[in-house]
């Protein structure tokens, strides 16, 4: 993270409306990927961001209406169409979710991955959108999750996990919400002081030997300290 964290959530924002404009005649190109490497069809339930696929180890936990869904051994045979289907390749990634609603329409979250790092982009009757839900980006580092954020056209939310070295199952993450256009703030006010653009939120993850969340001691850092907000238990 760079000292200037306004200045930085800044760079990420205009990045990805630069990644947006260099894949938003790529549809066709998308699709054929998709077509050609697709190994498997699994389908969810209603949900939400890259669904059953989100890597977030907490957004279901602490964000209230927010689901990953589960999976479906087959098509849902539900009377009014809607349904959500996995393209995954053989590896057993994610490629595109397709969203069907009860009208027929479809929207399509593809995943672009360079690296290290996952991008999604939404395309909404073959055209691309960033109005219709927001984008994400993951990057991992050592075959862990390193940081998810989640883009829209106004703000940004991101989740930055540092593991512990000591204990496998101790996860601090640190979760920003930044809006750089928020009425009243000011980017000369330091984070966490009133007027700020963007909030910090602190959680100290517990995990299982399976690496499932079994604990989250949420804090929210205000005027220079740590405060404790809530805890979740599985």
């Amino acid at each position: 993270m760079k000292k200037n964290l306004y200045e930085e959530f800044d760079n990420i924002l205009d990045l990805w409306m630069q990644k947006l404009a260099s894949v938003e005649n790529g549809y066709k190109k998308l699709l054929e990927n998709t077509e050609r490497n697709t190994s498997e069809i699994k389908y969810g339930t209603a949900s939400s961001y890259l669904g059953y696929f989100c890597p977030s180890l907490v957004l279901d936990k602490i964000t209230s209406g927010f689901s990953k869904g589960r999976l479906l051994k087959s098509m849902p045979e539900n009377k009014d169409g809607k349904r959500i289907i996995y393209d995954i390749d053989n590896n057993g990634k994610l490629l595109r979710i397709q969203d069907i609603n009860s009208f027929g329409t479809i929207v399509e979250t593809f995943i672009i991955r360079e690296g290290n790092t996952e991008f999604s982009v939404i395309f909404l009757d073959k055209k691309l959108t960033a109005s219709y839900s927001s984008s994400t980006r993951t990057i991992y580092e050592n075959g862990k999750l390193a940081r998810f954020d989640i883009i829209g056209n106004s703000s940004m939310w991101s989740e930055i996990y540092t593991y512990n070295p000591n204990d496998d199952k101790k996860v601090e993450c640190k979760q920003y919400y930044y809006v750089p256009n928020l009425n009243g703030s000011s980017k000369s006010i330091p984070l966490g002081m009133k007027g700020s653009p963007a909030q910090l939120f602190i959680m100290e993850i517990d995990l299982d030997s399976k690496g499932k969340v079994v604990k989250i001691e949420h804090s929210e850092f205000i005027e220079e300290q740590k405060i404790l907000t809530f805890t979740y238990k599985k």
